[in-house]
């Protein structure tokens, strides 16, 4: 029914009817749709007008507004009871974060207070992302959320930096964001697969492979220090995806023989059958045919590949 046919339906109702319907309603509302719309302090608070325009505040004290946000999601004051963040307010988190995302993405990424808001971009991007993993909001679907993927955060953020340019310094900057936790609705390699295709010339791409190499260094010096099983997990994945980053960039660069080598000699898989489809699959993606036969014939009589690759062969054979 449209609206003016809902009112026209309901106008001879008394009030215990109307309220018969509203609480069936109610009930009927996914809690998710429930707390993206708001809709408990839409009824506690009916008679608040929801349409006037919020104060416009200076950029220090937005800026004031989010760093005290983060410090309370730090200290876990959005996941768990406490007297600081009330717990109508710990549920409406999204809210804030979605009010921030707004108003720094119109900022100019060149001018003074656009680099600092392009700094609090990455700092709300860190806690959504470890938020995706552990519980730092009332939901671990930190991205949806706010309604922008992690891809697409990412995707802003690399843009906001590069707008001053493509330094070593700031291409460093966006390889250090790519360790972070992944969302989990999201393939894993998006945001690497980003970062490559922002790559314009040969220069902005052999800094890359530098800045990933150190960011590898870092990584394994890391993992070292680790205890439990799961983080050294999640440490060698980004290792594995920085390789592969490195040796798609190669590929990129018409070093193929290079991005091979390197893939051999550094990609951590203790499966020898795994570690090769793997290479196999990166040559597939970059349409290197001819290297994909090379490399397979190389190792048709060391690894029993599956069937399907087995028939990918005959296929590209024959081709």
């Amino acid at each position: 029914m449209l609206v003016n046919e809902i009112k026209e339906e309901i106008k001879s109702y008394d009030k215990k009817e109307l309220t018969k319907i509203i609480l069936e309603l109610y009930k009927k509302i996914p809690k998710k749709v429930k707390e993206d719309y708001d809709i408990d302090d839409f009824i506690k608070n009916i008679n608040k007008d929801n349409k006037v325009e919020e104060t416009k505040i200076s950029f220090k004290q937005l800026q004031e507004e989010i760093v005290y946000f983060l410090n309370c999601v730090d200290a876990e004051y959005y996941c768990s009871p406490n007297r600081v963040i009330p717990k109508s307010e710990r549920s409406s988190w999204r809210f804030k974060v979605k009010k921030f995302y707004k108003e720094l993405m119109k900022i100019d990424p060149t001018t003074d207070n656009g680099k600092v808001a392009t700094y609090l971009l990455i700092e709300l991007f860190k806690r959504l992302s470890t938020g995706t993993n552990y519980l730092l909001f009332t939901s671990c679907n930190t991205f949806s959320a706010l309604k922008v993927s992690q891809t697409d955060f990412y995707d802003l953020i690399i843009k906001r930096i590069f707008s001053n340019g493509y330094t070593r310094e700031n291409i460093e900057r966006c390889v250090d964001l790519l360790d972070v936790y992944k969302d989990p609705n999201e393939l894993s390699f998006s945001l690497y697969y980003l970062l490559i295709s922002s790559l314009k010339t040969v220069d902005n791409k052999e800094q890359a492979i530098d800045a990933l190499k150190k960011k590898i260094n870092y990584l394994r010096e890391r993992d070292l220090k680790v205890k439990d099983s799961t983080t050294s997990y999640y440490i060698n994945e980004d290792i594995n995806y920085c390789i592969i980053s490195i040796s798609n960039i190669y590929i990129l660069l018409s070093e193929v023989d290079e991005a091979i080598n390197y893939f051999h000699k550094n990609y951590g898989e203790d499966n020898k059958d795994k570690k090769e489809e793997k290479l196999l699959e990166i040559l597939e993606e970059n349409d290197l045919i001819d290297e994909w036969i090379e490399e397979y014939e190389k190792n048709m009589k060391k690894i029993e590949f599956s069937d399907y690759l087995e028939n990918k062969y005959k296929e590209f054979k024959n081709r």
